[in-house]
């Protein structure tokens, strides 16, 4: 992070958390957490699981230990082999998968029969993974074939510019971004009237803070035009979303769940799932959003499917906590620009599930 934020720091496993050891100290609960960005907490002062265990010690658990293994831009399948290669041999006694409700839906069901693909990102297996970790990486980094890799065409440091300039240039900057990066075909006539639909109002949540400052990325410009000129249908009343809810993706996505949680049982682990919703359960994301309907409907579409899939991990028996139920209505607890918590959603998350997991 740049500016006024506070700088990440991670230990040398690469995780946002403090040192431990693999060993767990004798007498002592320890926690595991897998999950993604929302677990890494890069735009927040502290991470969830450092939040979590430090409300723990405030209540005199000092026994009690909670270790991230929060990644960005990983899925179920990253959950599953991160659980699977590395959370077991932690030897924890709780093991929370914090799914997001956004992104983490996948088309690709967990089978034994599943043959590992030449290469791929790890901790996924691969042919050549298995004989070369070290190579794999570099190759996937250098062929873009990781998640975060495939999301972004444009330099990151040509949407950062922006926010730098005058305001009246700042429009005709992103116009020029999208245009030249992403949709070079298309009239830019329509990509200026769809980046200036939300007036000052745009720019008012975007300026520079000491707090929950916010960032100007390529990939949702990009996006917001893609879908403002959408030529499929665009599901946009209630009823169109219902039926445009993807049983297939979430019957996927549970198999990779229900995997992580027989790995746990079968080694007398303690398995929750937690459901973090989409934005727009905040009220103030979804006000500034809401002149981009279209782009809307996506996140209102994961919506409906993140009530459906916690309804089949209850069915499942799975323990569940849905911090839906604590962030509905609940304004800034969600960062406008990039959809991960702000440092209200972060405090509410981690004292959610101190509470759940405490008990």
């Amino acid at each position: 992070l740049t500016g006024t934020q506070p700088v990440p720091t991670y230990n040398s496993w690469g995780m946002r958390d403090r040192e431990h050891p693999l060993e767990k100290p004798p007498g002592t609960f320890r926690t595991v957490l897998v999950g993604d960005s929302f677990l890494e907490g890069a735009f927040v002062e502290e991470s969830v699981g450092t939040k979590l265990e430090a409300l723990w010690r405030s209540e005199g658990h000092r026994d009690w230990e909670v270790t991230t293994l929060g990644i960005s831009a990983t899925g179920p399948p990253q959950y599953y082999y991160r659980i699977r290669n590395i959370a077991l041999s932690l030897q924890p006694d709780a093991l929370v998968l914090m799914f997001f409700s956004g992104n983490d839906f996948v088309l690709e069901s967990l089978s034994p029969w599943r043959i590992p693909a030449p290469i791929a990102e790890r901790p996924q297996p691969s042919w050549l993974g298995a004989v070369a970790p070290r190579l794999t990486w570099l190759l996937v980094n250098r062929l873009g074939l990781s998640e975060f890799g495939r999301g972004n065409r444009a330099p990151p440091d040509e949407a950062q510019k922006i926010i730098k300039l005058p305001r009246a240039d700042r429009l005709d900057a992103m116009v020029r971004l999208v245009k030249t990066y992403y949709y070079p075909d298309k009239d830019e006539k329509v990509i200026r009237e769809i980046l200036s639909r939300g007036g000052d109002t745009f720019w008012d949540r975007l300026e520079p803070r000491a707090r929950d400052e916010e960032y100007i990325q390529a990939w949702w410009l990009a996006s917001m035009v893609d879908w403002e000129t959408a030529t499929w249908t665009i599901p946009l009343t209630g009823a169109e979303l219902e039926q445009s809810v993807d049983r297939k993706a979430i019957a996927a996505t549970m198999t990779w769940l229900l995997g992580a949680r027989d790995l746990a049982r079968e080694r007398g682990i303690e398995f929750v799932v937690t459901l973090a919703p989409v934005g727009i359960v905040d009220p103030s994301y979804a006000e500034f959003w809401a002149p981009w309907p279209k782009y809307m409907s996506y996140p209102k579409q994961r919506a409906l499917m993140h009530r459906i899939l916690r309804k089949e991990l209850e069915a499942q028996g799975i323990k569940v906590v849905d911090l839906e139920d604590d962030f509905k209505g609940v304004p800034n607890t969600y960062r406008v620009s990039d959809g991960h918590w702000t440092e209200l959603g972060t405090e509410i998350a981690a004292k959610r599930l101190a509470a759940a997991l405490g008990k």
